[in-house]
């Protein structure tokens, strides 16, 4: 009887005392990298603007004010254009009541009128590759998450599912923490 007794109050008193000491003593945090914090090799070497480390975006065609999402969405299919626009649009309804800003970027040579796109900013080819580039650093992706103090917080290959999840719950983790 003595036995039962023992093990019993271990199997239910440890995972109580362990509990117990995380609730009190344990701290739940979440960091996000600052992107481009020193010189590296992922800068374009045709870029003509000067970078200075770390880099926060000051150069862009755009105005960026607050926490910022960048779609770059020149040279997609019609099918990959839509699964993004709606994946876009799950970004914004998400964070609708926050000062998030949301541009899509696209070139002049870009078909868009079947779809809505929010927030469309149409540069031409080379300013474009420009902007992608040298400005945002993109290194072939299309997704930029930008913080309030122009910092590169989150590069995302494409707005797919996995992507935008990844992205929004960044996106709550940055606003949270600023």
């Amino acid at each position: 009887m003595m036995k039962k007794s023992v093990l019993l109050f271990l199997a239910l008193g440890l995972p109580v005392s362990i509990f117990l000491f995380l609730h009190f003593f344990g701290r739940n945090e979440f960091d996000i990298p600052v992107y481009y914090q020193s010189i590296s090799g992922e800068i374009p070497a045709d870029c003509s603007i000067e970078h200075q480390f770390p880099y926060t975006i000051t150069k862009s065609k755009f105005a960026l004010s607050g926490t910022s999402v960048v779609f770059f969405a020149s040279d997609l299919s019609t099918n990959e254009l839509e699964e993004s626009v709606f994946q876009l649009d799950r970004i914004f309804n998400e964070f609708e009541n926050s000062a998030l800003q949301l541009f899509t970027v696209l070139h002049s040579q870009d078909s868009m009128s079947s779809l809505d796109v929010a927030n469309a900013i149409v540069l031409d080819k080379e300013t474009y590759n420009r902007e992608q580039q040298c400005v945002f650093l993109a290194n072939g992706n299309r997704l930029i998450l930008i913080d309030s103090l122009r910092q590169i917080r989150g590069l995302y290959p494409k707005a797919t599912l996995k992507e935008v999840d990844r992205l929004i719950l960044e996106l709550k983790i940055l606003l949270k923490e600023y």
